[in-house]
């Protein structure tokens, strides 16, 4: 369903991406005058250090800060580029360095170095006994570095008459704490705190409204005890701590410096016909002002005088205002109504001005002022406008457009409604009446309104008749033409398969089988028809058959055969890998390969193609010699490595076979053999590798640990066993390095006697030298030897 707005205010739109808004180009006077500055407080002094696009502005309003708008002080940039605080929340890690020092105060008010620091700092004069402001704190170094050395501070450092040094007035509510990233987050004083996402997931993506900043306070106030009419400095400082990297901001609303008097006079009008707030209509408004007082002294009377001027008539243009206004004791408010009379003479926008004279805290005389104004009333006018609908299913709003009176009116419809705008959905022209009374003069105007329905022919379609081919894959050209209904047609085709191909009025098509396509046309209003178009193909499928995968051993060949079925007339067939244009193939490759193969018909308008397999298979022969070293006479042990056998065959090169999986053989004389071995898989492949193993002559060297020189027949010498050594010498030495015994014969015999006694019972350290038959240098080894008796 349609909806045609026709009124003026339904054409309002919004901006798609609503968020924060900051302006920089205000010198740091201008920003506290115009925009923090609110009442009972004179400012001089101001000044500013820091980079000068960390302070600006700052308007909320379509943004989550919970403050709409007032001054912005960053540790990093104001700006609306990636690293400034504008929202959306799209960065887990915004932020700028300005290079910029830190804060000794601060600095100290944490225990540790500050960067980029941001100063605001000006004398000011109270006219009461409390100055406050309120702000929000916010950080982009939440919630990652929340109990971190990375706890970004700021702080409103005051200073003056009954305030000791410089005290922070960034004070949790009820605490004695500051406000900080560690004391305020998601796990501490959590009512204070609002989450804001991580910059990486939701709800960034899905609410455009939020800021930069990870997380920030709720709106808080800084309030401080006062002097009145005393001059107090004041330093509004923020800075990076632990490093420059990630930004943190404090927001300052507009108006909220006060030193609030306690006398206030407010007013609101009871009628407020013109939206501003301040007129009244003749005859038809009226306005009540509050005077309301606080404070130590309400328990004593106060009489408050009113001076009356402006260039309204008092008892002719507005009722009776009395010329001061009187509190007894204990009574904190007194109000009275002023109402706006009809004055047949009054032509043009007249002003009441009333200035209320109060003494304030200090002593000081001021006025409080009030302003209002009375306007006379023009008669009552309304307006609908007509409508011509674009389909005849589309709803209307019709609205009506009053004026004149006095702005609060009653709405009666020919259709029995009683709102100002009203939605219908004629099937046929009508015509539609409204009347209008304004509330104020009992005056009652009249309109009409005519909603035309348009009469539209019925949307119809015509399509490319249906086709017959003997071949596949023939390009046709399928065109729908539309009339009828409203206008500016969308198409959509569908093919075979329900898929959609395309959005145009026209379509190049071509299928290897029947296949109907759908056509669907709408109109503007939503009218739709379809149509469908069928291409017949008589010629069946061309399908191919193919010789399955096929195992051989290297250097076999086998033959692969194609078999068509199908399709129109002769197949003609094409082997890419070798050019052949026959059914049949003989291949002989020495690596599995796959071999493809395209068939046509008579046709000539498609090809298909199939492949087959041809695997060649073979075991791998390996092994290894286990044996090491490897002497005459004794048995060589071989490992077989091999993979995919089934048979084997070994060869060992000197006249000796196996056939065992892992033999072993003896070799009775040295030199160098070449053994073969052959695998052989289940299909009859075979692999063959050959390795050469040299045979050396035997050598041995066997060194007892112990021996027994007790006189008993066995053990009685320390001597070792030894076969194939050459050269030799051996020291036998006490624990404390003396040689007790050396010998140059590989026969030796040690019986434990040194010096001509026998040695005590121990552990003997010995040294030997040696060369075998099979070094060229001589071998140099240390053990020990254990003497038992």
């Amino acid at each position: 369903m349609k909806f045609f707005l026709i009124s003026i205010l339904s054409l309002l739109t919004f901006s798609s991406f609503a968020q924060l808004v900051t302006n920089g180009g205000m010198s740091a006077s201008q920003l506290v005058q115009n925009v923090l500055l609110g009442q009972g407080v004179d400012v001089f002094n101001v000044s500013y250090s820091g980079s000068s696009q960390a302070i600006g502005t700052f308007n909320s309003t379509n943004a989550n800060v919970g403050i709409t708008e007032g001054i912005i002080m960053t540790t990093g940039t104001i700006s609306s580029n990636a690293q400034g605080p504008l929202g959306p929340n799209n960065s887990e890690k915004a932020g700028k360095d300005n290079n910029v020092s830190g804060y000794s105060k601060l600095s100290q008010l944490v225990g540790t170095n500050t960067y980029n620091a941001a100063l605001l700092e000006f004398d000011f004069i109270p006219y009461s006994d409390t100055v406050r402001f309120k702000y929000v704190f916010a950080s982009e170094e939440y919630l990652e570095y929340v109990g971190s050395q990375f706890n970004d501070v700021f702080a409103f450092f005051i200073s003056g008459p009954g305030i000791s040094g410089m005290k922070n007035m960034a004070i949790i509510p009820g605490t004695s704490l500051p406000v900080t990233i560690n004391n305020v987050n998601h796990m501490q004083n959590t009512a204070y705190f609002q989450y804001n996402g991580d910059g990486n997931t939701a709800p960034y993506n899905s609410n455009p409204y939020y800021i930069q900043y990870d997380g920030f306070t709720k709106p808080l106030e800084a309030v401080s005890k006062v002097q009145c009419g005393e001059t107090y400095h004041l330093v509004i400082a923020i800075a990076d701590v632990g490093d420059a990297i990630y930004d943190s901001g404090i927001f300052l609303e507009k108006n909220s410096l006060n030193s609030i008097q306690p006398v206030q006079v407010s007013y609101h009008l009871v009628e407020d016909p013109y939206g501003d707030g301040v007129t009244m209509a003749q005859g038809c408004s009226s306005a009540i002002v509050t005077v309301t007082r606080s404070g130590n002294n309400i328990n004593q009377p106060l009489t408050i005088p009113i001076n009356i001027s402006g260039t309204a008539i008092q008892g002719l243009d507005y009722s009776s205002i009395p010329t001061s206004i009187y509190f007894a004791p204990g009574q904190t408010t007194v109000s009275f109504t002023i109402n706006a009379l009809s004055n047949p003479g009054l032509t043009g926008t007249v002003n009441i001005l009333l200035k209320f004279l109060i003494e304030d805290p200090c002593g000081n005389e001021e006025y409080q002022t009030v302003e209002l104004f009375i306007k006379p009333l023009e008669p009552v006018t309304v307006t609908v406008d007509d409508v011509e609908k674009m389909c005849k299913d589309d709803e209307v709003i019709l609205t009506a457009n009053a004026l004149g009176g006095g702005g609060s009116y009653t709405y009666q419809w020919s259709t029995n409604e009683t709102t100002p705008e009203i939605t219908v959905n004629p099937t046929s022209t009508q015509t539609y009446t409204v009347s209008v009374t304004d509330d104020c003069l009992n005056q009652t105007v009249s309109a009409t309104a005519t909603v035309t329905v348009p009469v539209l022919a019925p949307l119809t379609i015509n399509l490319t008749p249906d086709i017959t081919e003997q071949c596949p894959f023939i390009e046709h050209d399928l065109v729908v033409e539309a009339m009828g209904g409203a206008g500016d047609y969308t198409y959509l085709w569908i093919d075979g398969n329900g898929k959609k191909f395309s959005i145009d009025p026209s379509v190049t098509v071509k299928t290897g089988t029947t296949t109907t396509y759908m056509v669907y046309v709408t109109d503007k209003c939503g009218e739709m028809d379809s149509a469908a178009v069928t291409i017949t193909i008589l010629s069946p499928p061309l399908l191919l058959d193919i010789t399955p995968k096929q195992q051989i051993c290297p250097g076999d060949s086998v033959q692969l055969t194609v078999y068509p079925t199908g399709g129109f007339g002769n197949y003609y067939y094409f082997w890419p890998h070798s050019g052949e244009t026959t059914a049949s193939v003989w291949v002989n490759p020495t690596e599995t390969t796959r071999y493809n193969v395209i068939v046509k018909d008579d046709c000539q308008t498609f090809q298909v193609s199939t492949y087959t397999t041809v695997v060649v298979v073979q075991p791998t022969a390996d092994f290894a010699i286990l044996t090491n070293p490897k002497f005459e006479d004794l048995p060589i042990t071989f490992e077989n490595m091999s993979e995919g056998g089934n048979t084997y065959y070994w060869d060992f090169g000197d006249g000796s076979t196996s056939s065992d999986i892992h033999p072993n053989n003896v070799y009775t004389d040295t030199g160098t053999y070449i053994i073969t071995l052959i695998v052989e898989d289940v299909n009859g492949c075979r692999d063959t590798i050959t390795k050469p193993i040299r045979i050396l002559e035997e050598f041995y060297l066997y060194i007892p640990n112990s021996f027994s020189p007790d006189g008993n027949r066995f053990n009685n010498t320390f001597k070792v066993s030894a076969i194939g050594v050459v050269d030799f010498q051996i020291r036998i030495f006490n624990r404390w390095g003396e040689l007790l015994f050396e010998a140059k014969d590989v026969n030796f015999e040690w019986d434990g006697i040194y010096d001509n006694k026998m040695s005590r019972d121990g552990t003997y350290v010995w040294e030997i030298d040696y060369r075998s038959i099979h070094d060229v240098e001589d071998q140099h080894i240390v053990g020990h030897v254990n003497l038992l008796r």
